[in-house]
């Protein structure tokens, strides 16, 4: 592999984001080793919290800002198309207000330039086309173009999202019912991986920032509790479980410390009991750090998808709170479906204590299956059929043509 080559990291929303943090530090980590003198660049939502936690690209790019935007600074909210309101460059008409948010991204992209949409499950949600447009405007410039470590869902996934997929040169899957399913609509562009953030490796933790032995741990999401009240009860119902009928403690760990999107605000309408017991971890710890006190509690419950990663990939068993499928698919790959708890299904009882209580019955027999599992599971991160195909796209960047309208012209094509 060539030194100098050049990498565009992009669908990062900052580090705040402790799952998209592992996404980015491990798929970076990966390139470097891959190809020694290369250059890195990550698009982000928020460049300051990458920078305080050291994520080490060569360059950070952020959005444009709203003065800078055409047309006095509108930008398309969560699930427009961006129709008329911008022009566009070209690379996909109608998507122009996307391209103009992302036009520092956009800019930084050449021929030979290999792009990574770290984004994870960014095509699980309505507003998926934002990326989708730096996918088109990537491939009109001549790069190469990979969904890179992904999940999809099935039920958002219409003819335009599948003619985004299929016009990657490369996607690699994390999960086997996302696998399954692009391969089932005739997409001959994907490999199966497990989600890269299964190598993140763990960070000492010093003793003033958590101190606690014997304990479980507990993630929560406000995401959760908006989608669905009755899950609060549900985690009380827990708490009082964990506190009442076992000796463990009880480890609060936030994942994600987003303004608009904060696990402590969920996690702190839990620690009211005034428990020695019970920590709230601090909100200034990195994904690896957190992956320590995960990595280190004798059971897990998380919210997050990269919470319960962390858990599984230190042979912790986990029950996972899902809300997309992304949860259930990891889950059932690592052996661990028969613990997720659907976020629609919470009835505000004793759901997530009765599973918590058959994990914790189980407890031995899941971890040693789990440590069974793992070591070829983590090693299919960077797996022979997965790198072999990367290797085939950056050998390629550069000669792609400029595909002016990737996704209105590759709609509907088979391959």
């Amino acid at each position: 592999m060539k030194a100098g080559k050049h990498y565009v990291l992009y669908g990062h929303g900052g580090s705040y984001n402790h799952g998209a943090e592992a996404l980015a530090r491990t798929t970076m980590a990966l390139l470097r080793r891959r190809s020694p003198g290369c250059r890195i660049t990550l698009s982000t939502h928020f460049a300051e919290q990458d920078r305080e936690f050291g994520l080490g690209a060569d360059e950070l790019v952020e959005r444009a800002a709203p003065a800078a935007t055409a047309g006095g600074g509108a930008q398309a909210s969560e699930g427009q198309t961006g129709g008329g309101a911008q022009a566009s460059s070209g690379a996909h008409p109608g998507y122009g207000a996307y391209e103009e948010t992302y036009a520092p991204t956009i800019g930084k992209i050449g021929p030979g330039t290999v792009c990574l949409h770290t984004g994870g499950d960014n095509y699980c949600y309505k507003n998926w086309q934002r990326w989708a447009a730096i996918h088109c405007a990537a491939l009109a410039r001549g790069a190469a173009s990979v969904l890179w470590s992904c999940s999809v869902d099935p039920d958002m996934a219409d003819a335009e999202m599948l003619g985004a997929l299929r016009s990657h040169h490369l996607i690699t899957a994390r999960e086997e019912g996302t696998y399954n399913f692009l391969v089932g609509e005739g997409l001959a562009n994907v490999v199966r991986v497990s989600d890269i953030a299964f190598s993140l490796v763990p960070e000492p933790v010093a003793p003033e920032d958590f101190e606690l032995d014997n304990y479980a741990a507990v993630n929560a999401s406000p995401l959760v509790f908006r989608r669905n009240p009755r899950a609060l009860p549900a985690y009380q119902a827990l708490l009082d479980f964990i506190l009442r009928e076992t000796d463990m403690g009880v480890a609060l760990v936030p994942h994600v410390v987003q303004p608009a999107d904060d696990d402590r605000e969920a996690l702190r309408a839990l620690d009211d009991r005034g428990s020695g017991r019970v920590r709230l971890v601090p909100g200034n710890l990195s994904a690896g750090q957190l992956k320590t006190i995960i990595g280190k509690s004798r059971l897990c419950v998380a919210a997050r998808t990269h919470a319960a990663i962390a858990a599984y990939s230190s042979c912790v068993p986990a029950l996972a709170v899902s809300y997309s499928p992304k949860s259930r698919g990891i889950a059932d790959d690592v052996q661990m479906g028969g613990y997720v708890a659907d976020v629609g299904g919470i009835s505000g009882g004793t759901e997530l204590a009765d599973a918590f209580r058959a994990m914790l019955e189980e407890r031995d027999a899941l971890a040693a299956r789990l440590e069974r599992l793992m070591p070829a599971y983590i090693g299919n991160c960077a797996g022979e059929k997965a790198m072999e195909a990367l290797g085939a796209v950056e050998a390629m960047a550069g000669n792609g043509g400029n595909d002016a309208d990737c996704m209105s012209r590759r709609a509907n094509e088979k391959d």
